[in-house]
């Protein structure tokens, strides 16, 4: 039939009567509705009043109907929904109807055949029968889609009792109808998101036990539904220290009225997997707490990745050798040996010989398995009691002890360079390398592990000035030869003055798609005399002498400018964010949020079109500092990014403290997903666990489709490298946008280091 007997029609109900309008100068139409009940006695002629404003003012359809279905008197309402029909039809051509348009007319002559044959039969029963017809929610298509009216009829009768007609009520409940609705899908969306959640979720009674299980829980219990509600842990047998930790936990939250987190691990089939639950109180409105929710979250992946990050805090990531921290910490040990047991120990600081030649040559590739197969040859050479470190790059550092002679320093020095003298067969080709080594001794047990690092550091230039594939021994006089720095920090002052810096981006691609996504901005110093110096000859120079500031204030703005240039110069739908690196001491500077905001405003871009990236070391080292601005930038809309991640010492405690959105995998880790070693497994678990903490993952430094597909198969969300673009220029990358190229030229002059370009 036309109606479906559920709930009613919203045609009603939706104009309002004219306010203030006098009893005695009433429209015409609805003075001959009122002739009906017109005459009687004075008490009488309040009624008619009352009812006259009544239905002249009503929203609702309000009508008496005559025996033989015919209308005595009908409201405002009535009217206002046969107009609405009359236009959703498309008929409304004449004037619009008025009460008195519908006395003496029966359904039959004003609506559809089946509708007003339903209606004549309803109202029949009621003649018949004296019985009502009650709040009927009815949705009624004939009137208004998807609308819904409640209806109440009931026998018209006189004074005597005896029924003389029938009379009814119909009203728009649309909006209530629509509401009870909602709830309804809210309740079953809730259900689908509890069922769709990663997390174990439940919630129990006061008495411990189950009323709601999600589908992961009953995964997780290994129990039907039925099995599980009306239950405590203790009845479904789970083991005794997962009870206990779980009962003390739910008796906590009962008597604290506050969150509790506990963890506990399970052994099956030889495997151990470990949860964090969240216990939460559902409180009454009076306060009283009548059931605690519990979000259990499997940490098994993430306990994985913390392991295997903790080996590497302490290890450098491409050779396995001891890295910086771990080095430092063994020679201040070493050092403090030495009160105990006077000796000797010695400090070789290498550094391969024209390495970025062989790097920008052969590739990041090449160059990679060339310092593993250094660091090889160096642990094979040292003795057992010896630390053999890689500080980064081409920098290796070599630690003895138990050192007697003079003669052992220079043996030492030389097995290194002999053993570094054989060529090196590196992915079929035939290397030879040399290296310069400079060298510090010390009996004193006061020195301090930085100065000595120092002081062998200065000893390598000097080997370096002498010739290379020679090792220099540290004397106080070499200090002078940090002059040469003490220029560049000059220059580097007056460079910052005379805005000598220009940036080149490297464009960032969605994974899988390879759609472009951003681009990342990257500095470089074109020196009027050196030529492009790259970044990592001189930010390190920046921050010390106090510039890293200025230098990242201004390329902060300059990326800005060039961004909201290419959204005038590029079609919308082309759009992309923006990545600049910033120092977290720049971060931590006073002003550097208000400056930021307003960087964005000059150049009318959205904070989400911004992302900031600080180094993982950055980030830790100035987290005391930096965690109000990060927070404050991220509640802005701005991204922040955790750059270079896994060349530090981040914990997963860390990462739950900063406040960011991305992390990026350095490529160090992305570089060694060609082989099938463990590190597919630790980059593998870095993305679960960024994943896991709500985080966006970008692989750095991607340069192999093999790479590609494994970055892309563990779920990586973005990814940038040589593979897809090298840093260019602005006009170049408009053309890559424009033009739609796969990649683009490099933009660093010959010879300079082809890592750099990412920096």
């Amino acid at each position: 039939g036309p109606k479906e007997r559920l709930a009613l029609t919203d045609g009603l109900g939706n104009r309002r009567a004219p306010v203030g309008q006098e009893i005695g100068v009433a429209a015409k139409g609805r003075g001959v509705a009122l002739q009906a009940v017109a005459g009687g006695p004075p008490d009488e002629r309040l009624e008619r009043i009352c009812l006259h404003n009544l239905l002249a003012s009503a929203n609702e359809a309000i009508y008496f109907k005559d025996l033989e279905n015919r209308f005595i008197l009908v409201s405002r309402g009535v009217a206002l929904h046969h107009v609405e029909r009359q236009l959703r039809l498309g008929l409304a051509d004449g004037p619009e109807p008025s009460p008195e348009d519908f006395i003496g007319k029966s359904d039959l002559d004003l609506f559809d055949l089946p509708l007003a044959l339903e209606w004549v039969a309803e109202e029949q029963h009621i003649i018949d029968t004296g019985e009502p017809m009650v709040n009927v929610l009815e949705r009624d298509t004939y009137f208004h889609p998807d609308a819904w009216f409640e209806t109440s009829k009931s026998p018209l009768v006189d004074d005597e009792g005896t029924i003389i007609g029938t009379f009814g009520v119909s009203r728009d409940v649309t909006a209530r109808v629509k509401a009870e609705q909602a709830v309804i899908l809210r309740e079953a969306q809730l259900r689908a998101v509890l069922d769709s959640s990663p997390d174990a979720i439940t919630c129990y009674s006061p008495e411990f036990r189950y009323e709601l299980v999600n589908a992961k829980a009953l995964a997780l219990l290994g129990r039907p539904v039925e099995d599980v509600v009306g239950r405590t842990d203790a009845d479904l047998g789970r083991p005794d220290k997962v009870v206990t930790l779980l009962s003390d936990g739910l008796e906590r939250v009962l008597a604290t009225k506050r969150m509790c987190e506990v963890e506990y691990s399970t052994e099956a089939g030889g495997a151990t997997s470990w949860w964090h639950v969240r216990m939460v109180p559902q409180l009454s409105e009076g306060g009283e707490v009548t059931g605690v929710i519990a979000a259990a979250r499997d940490l098994t992946e993430l306990k994985v990745a913390q392991s295997v990050l903790a080996h590497q805090a302490n290890h450098d990531p491409l050779t396995g050798l001891a890295n910086r921290l771990a080095l430092t910490d063994k020679l201040r040990h070493v050092l403090s040996g030495l009160q105990q047991k006077p000796g000797r120990i010695a400090l070789l600081f290498i550094d391969v010989d024209n390495f970025k030649v062989i790097n920008d040559a052969r590739g990041h590739d090449i160059g990679d398995k060339l310092l593993v197969e250094v660091a090889d040859r160096l642990t094979r050479v040292s003795r057992r009691a010896d630390t053999v470190a890689r500080l980064g790059g081409d920098e290796f550092v070599m630690l003895a002890g138990g050192l007697s002679e003079d003669d052992d320093v220079d043996v030492l020095a030389m097995r290194v360079l002999r053993s570094l003298r054989k060529p090196f067969v590196v992915g079929g080709e035939r290397l030879g390398v040399s290296a310069s080594i400079g060298v510090v001794t010390t009996s004193d047990p006061q020195a301090k592990a930085g100065d000595l690092l120092r002081d062998a550091d200065i000893a390598m230039y000097r080997a370096k000035e002498q010739g290379r594939d020679r090792f220099a021994l540290f004397h106080p006089v070499l200090r002078e030869s940090a002059t040469e720095r003490h220029r560049l920090g000059r220059d580097l002052r007056l460079a910052v003055e005379n805005n000598e810096f220009f940036l080149v981006y490297q464009p960032i691609f969605a994974l899988p798609s390879n759609a472009l996504a951003g681009v990342e901005a990257l500095v470089r110093w074109q020196h009027p005399k050196k030529g492009v110096v790259p970044p990592a000859k001189f930010i390190p120079l920046a921050e010390k002498l106090g510039l890293i500031n200025a230098l990242d204030g201004w390329a902060l703005g300059e990326a800005c400018r060039q961004l909201s240039d290419w959204d005038v110069n590029l079609p919308p739908r082309e759009r992309f964010t923006m990545a600049v690196n910033v120092s977290a001491r720049q971060v931590a500077a006073s002003g550097f949020v208000d400056l930021v905001r307003a960087t964005l405003a000059d150049h009318n871009l959205e904070p989400a079109r911004l992302s900031l990236e600080i180094t993982e070391t950055g980030m830790i080292t100035e987290f005391d500092r930096t965690g109000e601005a990060l927070e404050a930038l991220v509640e802005m809309g701005i991204r922040v990014a955790l750059d270079d991640f896994g060349t530090g010492y981040s914990s997963l405690a860390h990462l739950h403290s900063f406040r960011m959105n991305t992390l990026k995998i350095d490529r160090s880790f992305v570089f060694q997903l060609d082989g099938a070693g463990k590190e597919n497994a630790i980059v593998a678990g870095v993305v679960a666990m960024a994943h896991a903490l709500g985080l966006e993952v970008v692989a750095e430094g991607v340069e192999t489709a093999t790479q590609l597909g494994k970055v892309v198969a563990m779920g990586c969300d973005f990814a940038q490298g040589f593979y897809f673009a090298r840093p260019a220029r602005p006009e170049m990358i408009a053309e890559l946008v424009s033009q739609g190229r796969p990649g683009l030229e490099p933009v660093s002059p010959a010879g300079a280091p082809r890592s750099a370009a990412c920096c």
